[in-house]
């Protein structure tokens, strides 16, 4: 448990930290210059407001604003973290917790002494008395004296040891986030630190333009700038939000000020170019806050110090990003997982307040209410790295005043990103929610799934997407597609003449047909495209089709030339798994039971237990084990057809 709780950035960072290998390849994009168009080079230097007078907390000193703007009962959880994190010992990552990484592929280097000094400010600022000014200098200090990259992340060097080069800054998430941070420290107590020496401020700016400003205007073949054209994704706005924050915190140049926003600008417009118009995370909600979410940080941030010039907060796919989140919610915490994403999402209430604001969707704020209340946020602190923070501790009393509200979207089509939702009725989580997803094969964060679907009933999950173990260097080299929980034969997906899905934009859905009325929903797609000519598939027609609150219908047909190898039909599922004396197959969860009908002359089929022994795995799904059950055809001919249907049942 983070007991300095800052929950939603924690497990975005962890699921962020290693995707590097597929970002070398080129995906869909189109070329967009929205931030740019905003505003010429020339004008933006007399367009920057250089005197931070665009922020809008409070200073240190004006403690009657820090008592009136922040609620007394989180004023006292803010301060309880601070004086848990007077105890911290600041112990840096050895040599060894670097190494591992290359070793065995472990992660070792966390995130313990950045996530205790943002307790300790956070508890100074809401405070004001000065009873953790030490400790925060002992902080600040420790994190000057030492290295801020994380060991997943030391590919972007040229020494390729597993330890980090000193000589060679570089910018990664962590480094961002810890830059951004410290610039703050330098805002809020350069003064006070003064008292104690004038070196601590002193060390801070150093320390900020040499890990992170420096860096920024040095180099330009960062994947995630977007200026080698490779794929960005979610470290781009994180970044640059962060790097944004430092230079208009530190930097006192103006002309270097002007060529950064700059620079920020139109790195930030490769972001925007490679999202579709239905505004997906193909990354998965996982990613949504660290994606969509700090997007809007960033063009909050750049509304600001731009006095409104650059603002695109209007713009349709901006709308899109947004209502993404809500578009993919199942119920409760459990959100559409394809991707790389846990079925357990924990969306941050402040980002989700403030995009509903900022688009004016008051859905959205509705639904940053409901998931504040769902997940008792505030009892447990403020969620995120610290502007994030900050901006969420001043939003309290809106979030918590605010009608909660879940949207529970009846259907939906991403109909670029080929995903499609469906559920018994609007406004109500009861009954059946189905997804199902086509695509390629080549999507960040991928795993071989095009085809694949989920099942939920009563806000229980029947049908899943297992999701993704703890991250480790395995998960993103050559050996990714090993994993059990990238691979389509662990998939609701047919093996095909005894060969899973390849990994590859090439690996694609086709001839996708989605329909929907009151009564039904059905998604057809041929999945062909994404299995290697070793499958011998001519075409493989997958349709869902959900018969709203009575059953879901999976049927296939296909054009193969048979092979001696076995062709089968995989469906995953947590519930438990038993059959009767008549072979009927039966998935029992807490409260509902299933039969699962399918033709016995046409299929055998057998089950597959598997434990769950990583942590991450466990904690999505409450559960000791997973069942993969397999549908073998006892014949295969080159064309023919199945259906497989789940219906609820009364329990005896």
């Amino acid at each position: 448990m983070n007991k300095l709780n800052i929950p939603s950035f924690k497990t975005i960072t962890l699921y962020s930290f290693l995707f590097i290998f597929t970002t070398i390849l080129p995906v869909h994009s189109i070329e967009r210059h929205w931030l740019e168009q905003c505003v010429s080079l020339d004008s933006l230097k007399s367009t920057i407001r250089y005197e931070q007078d665009w922020v809008d907390y409070p200073d240190y000193k004006n403690r009657k604003a820090w008592e009136n703007k922040v609620s007394p009962e989180l004023r006292k959880i803010i301060i309880k973290q601070g004086e848990h994190a007077l105890h911290h010992k600041w112990t840096p990552d050895l040599a060894s917790d670097y190494l591992a990484f290359k070793r065995t592929g472990e992660i070792r280097t966390g995130r313990e002494n950045h996530k205790a000094l943002q307790a300790l400010t956070l508890a100074e600022l809401v405070e004001g008395k000065g009873r953790f000014l030490e400790a925060m200098i002992d902080g600040a200090w420790f994190l000057c004296e030492t290295s801020w990259i994380h060991s997943a992340h030391l590919g972007f060097q040229k020494d390729q040891s597993g330890l980090p080069d000193r000589d060679e800054r570089t910018i990664e998430l962590v480094v961002a986030d810890i830059g951004a941070q410290m610039a703050w420290l330098h805002y809020f107590f350069k003064e006070e630190f003064d008292k104690v020496s004038p070196l601590i401020d002193k060390r801070i700016v150093e320390e900020v333009k040499r890990n992170l400003i420096d860096p920024y205007f040095a180099r330009d073949d960062y994947w995630w700038m977007g200026f080698t054209h490779q794929q960005v994704n979610n470290w781009n706005p994180w970044i640059n939000y962060n790097v944004l924050q430092a230079l208009m915190l530190i930097e006192e140049n103006p002309e270097r000020i002007r060529d950064g926003v700059w620079k920020l600008m139109k790195s930030t417009d490769f972001f925007f170019s490679m999202y579709h118009e239905d505004g997906a995370c193909d990354e998965g909600p996982t990613y949504w806050s660290g994606a969509a979410g700090y997007a809007l940080k960033f063009l909050d941030l750049l509304s600001k110090v731009t006095n409104g010039k650059v603002d695109i907060f209007d713009n349709p796919l901006l709308h899109n990003m947004a209502q993404y989140i809500y578009r993919v919610h199942i119920g409760k915490n459990y959100f559409v997982n394809f991707a790389d994403s846990s079925p357990k999402v924990y969306p941050n209430p402040g980002i989700l307040f403030q995009y509903g604001k900022r688009i004016g969707d008051e859905k959205m704020k509705g639904f940053a209410a409901f998931m504040a209340r769902q997940n008792q946020s505030f009892k447990k602190g403020v969620n995120g790295y610290f502007a994030n923070a900050l901006d969420e501790l001043f939003m309290y009393d809106e979030i918590k005043d605010f009608p909660p509200y879940e949207p529970l979207i009846r259907d939906y089509w991403f109909k670029d990103t080929q995903i499609c939702i469906a559920r018994d009725r609007t406004g109500s989580a009861n009954g059946f929610f189905f997804a199902a997803k086509g695509g390629h094969n080549q999507e960040s964060h991928n795993h071989n799934d095009v085809g694949s679907c989920i099942l939920y009933y009563n806000n229980e999950p029947v049908l899943i997407d297992a999701g993704v173990g703890t991250y480790t260097r395995q998960t993103f080299g050559p050996e990714r597609y090993t994993i059990w929980t990238m691979r389509s034969d662990y998939h609701n997906l047919p093996t095909i003449n005894g060969t899973e899905q390849k990994n590859g934009k090439e690996f694609t859905a086709r001839n996708q047909v989605y329909k929907t009325n009151s009564h039904r929903m059905s998604y057809q797609v041929d999945i062909a495209g994404a299995y290697p000519p070793k499958a011998q598939v001519k075409n493989w027609i997958r349709k869902y089709t959900l018969i709203r609150s009575k059953k879901l219908i999976i049927a296939d047909e296909w054009n193969l030339n048979p092979s001696t190898r076995p062709t089968t039909l995989n469906l995953l599922t947590c519930c438990n798994v038993r059959t009767d004396e008549q072979h009927n197959l039966f998935l029992e969860n807490r409260n509902d039971l299933f039969q699962v009908k399918y033709d016995k002359k046409q299929f055998s089929i057998t089950t597959e237990s598997i434990p769950l022994t990583d942590p991450k795995l466990k904690c999505g799904w409450d559960n000791k084990t997973l069942t993969r059950i397999q549908f073998t055809l006892k014949q295969v001919t080159q064309k023919g057809s199945c259906e497989i249907i789940l219906l609820p049942v009364d329990k005896k």
